[in-house]
């Protein structure tokens, strides 16, 4: 993809054209004192981004861990910004990053999806039923030993006569597998 001539330059070089631009705000380490902008894009997922300010300079470089939030921090796009900066070797990065007149920022409306994990259905020892809870958090309390096949308490369920019995192995599967040599 060819980049556009007018495009300035995104985080990593320096403005050719301009290369003072900000010098009359910066300090003797390069940080640059606040400045307004909006967020140019801002990936959630990865949680940077890059914010293009009013004054016309560069863009700058935001990483989630420097926005001024509660919670999830992120950017939505367009969002306006006020921001401090420092120049590093690579262009602007920004330091702080909060809303217009230092209140939070609002972030994106998009959330990244959570590794959830699934519920696995366990058989409850004491109800004998398939679900997500265990024997000692069954809503059912104690019960008598039983059945778990026919729910009968007179047995249990290794002499349940309601249950077919296992079946047999047939005599491929009972003969052993002759040696061939490999483990010699």
């Amino acid at each position: 993809m060819a980049q556009d001539a007018t495009r300035q330059p995104a985080f990593g070089l320096l403005d050719e054209m301009n290369p003072t631009a900000a010098t009359a705000e910066q300090d003797h380490e390069g940080h640059v004192g606040p400045r307004r902008g909006r967020c140019k894009w801002f990936n959630v997922v990865k949680g940077w981004g890059f914010i293009t300010p009013d004054d016309g300079d560069q863009e700058v470089f935001v990483h989630q861990s420097v926005i001024q939030m509660g919670g999830f921090r992120s950017l939505g796009e367009n969002e306006e910004v006020e921001f401090e900066s420092k120049l590093t070797s690579k262009g602007y990065e920004a330091t702080s990053v909060y809303g217009p007149s230092r209140a939070e920022c609002k972030g994106s409306d998009f959330r990244p999806y959570s590794k959830k994990r699934k519920f696995r259905k366990v058989r409850c020892y004491n109800c004998g039923e398939f679900a997500n809870h265990i024997a000692s958090k069954c809503a059912l309390g104690p019960l008598p030993k039983r059945c778990h096949h026919c729910r009968s308490e007179d047995h249990l369920i290794a002499d349940c006569p309601t249950k077919p019995p296992p079946q047999e192995k047939t005599s491929q599967e009972t003969q052993p597998e002759p040696d061939r040599g490999h483990n010699r």
